[in-house]
């Protein structure tokens, strides 16, 4: 609801407080659809390694989609916006359920519509979101910002665990793609209904004012912000990583060590789990240490990933050993994701903090930064991963000789970009949150 006046403090919580519950709920939908369940999905339709690296990009790439989601914020409002584009999104999940019974036909046709389901999940997805940060701003002032940011961002976690380990149990039970499908419907449904808490936030109508001035001319205003100009480059290369990380993971759980669906779910829940504590975490990092720190250390946080991959046990099934450190690796990305996502975002409102500047500069923002990196990625992605199947038998060492050693080659290969997004984290300026 568009009130056209400052909010009071009353209707700042309550805004707060209903953006936690579409969190929560989203939370428990998204766990159904979303990355971790898509590869698996993905895996038990036998999808190439390339299509899964593809898909991994797909939540970047959806990006394009933004200048739908301001031409719709102009005419309603940011808040109705998302809860329009929330039920477009889940009706798209149903889509990739919908590769399942096609694989019976035609396994190709199958991967196409997953990845056309994917796209178009998170284009709406993106759309909807587009103007998320600056919502967050319309009902927070800056002290409580990057506080909210994390905070809500929690209640997604938290739901999420929850339900990842009630799929984990359900996959004990029910197997193959046609569960996997029935849970993927499952959170479309969810998904859907949670868009009803975020429609009824209440905000000042500035965010709806700003996205009615001429888009073109102000994402090139907006660059002309030195500070905006080192975040979107610092941005791409840390969504880069997050890229070619996270999903491929997954897979290298799947195919080179032999985890079967359960058991990738519980490393699954261990990833959300530490994005749990790594959200609660980040808005007291950030005050105390500088978002610039923040995202140095996150950076060098993720060139620890290929090292770990270079010693994780290459045993055969998901017993011991490998288990355990498949739970710790999944904690580690889960946190290292989070705390990127929170304190990007925390610095885009600190760099951008006029709110007549946020909606063309979180556009130009995201369509670089997001879905420049979501193209990047799939392409240099699905590169990599063939090379690396195609190089690891010729080197010669034990490492790359097991089925994990093409992935462990893939993660190393990683290194240079992990470095370009130390480097270009380096080159931010801080910016201090009131305590």
């Amino acid at each position: 609801m568009i009130l056209g006046r400052q909010l009071t403090a009353r209707e700042r919580r309550r805004s707060q407080h209903l953006y936690c519950a579409f969190n929560f709920v989203n939370g428990m939908s998204y766990m159904c659809l979303g990355e971790s369940l898509l590869v698996l999905f993905a895996a038990q339709l036998g999808a190439p390694n390339a299509v899964v690296a593809l898909l991994g990009a797909m939540q970047y790439i959806g990006y394009a989609m933004l200048p739908l989601g301001v031409r719709r914020t102009s005419r309603r409002g940011a808040a109705a916006s998302q809860a329009d584009f929330w039920i477009a999104r889940n009706v798209a999940a149903l889509i990739t359920a919908s590769a399942g019974p096609v694989w019976l036909f035609s396994p190709p046709a199958a991967w196409a519509l997953l990845l056309l389901g994917a796209l178009l999940f998170y284009g709406f997805r993106a759309a909807g979101c587009v103007l998320f940060t600056p919502l967050l701003g319309d009902v927070s002032t800056e002290e409580e910002a990057p506080g909210v940011i994390g905070t809500t961002t929690a209640f997604f976690n938290v739901s999420a665990v929850v339900t990842l380990a009630a799929i984990t149990v359900a996959t004990h039970r029910w197997h193959g793609r046609e569960a996997l499908a029935a849970i993927i419907v499952i959170g479309a449904m969810l998904g859907m209904g949670s868009s009803f808490f975020v429609r009824g936030m209440r905000e000042t109508g500035a965010i709806r004012d700003a996205a009615r001035a001429p888009l073109w001319h102000g994402m090139i205003q907006s660059f002309r912000n030195a500070d905006l100009r080192r975040l979107v480059i610092a941005w791409f290369f840390l969504n880069l990583v997050v890229i070619m990380l996270v999903p491929i993971s997954m897979l290298a759980l799947k195919r080179g060590c032999g985890f079967d669906d359960g058991k990738a779910l519980v490393c699954a829940c261990a990833q959300f789990t530490g994005g749990i504590i790594a959200s609660f975490a980040c808005g007291p990092l950030c005050r105390r240490f500088g978002v610039r720190l923040v995202l140095v250390v996150s950076a060098l946080g993720c060139a620890t990933v290929p090292f770990a991959w270079l010693a994780f046990p290459a045993s055969a099934g998901a017993t011991g050993t490998a288990l355990w450190a498949g739970l710790a690796l999944f904690f580690w990305l889960g946190s290292l994701f989070y705390i990127i996502y929170n304190a990007t975002n925390s610095a885009f409102l600190m760099v951008c903090p006029d709110k007549k500047d946020q909606v063309a500069g979180s556009i130009a923002a995201n369509l670089l930064a997001g879905a420049g990196a979501g193209i990047a990625g799939s392409a240099l992605g699905a590169w990599l991963v063939s090379r690396a199947v195609d190089w690891a038998p010729t080197l010669g060492a034990a490492s790359f000789a097991v089925p994990l050693g093409p992935f462990r080659l893939y993660f190393l290969l990683l290194l240079p970009i992990v470095a370009a997004a130390a480097v270009a984290s380096l080159r931010l300026r801080d910016h201090s949150i009131p305590q």
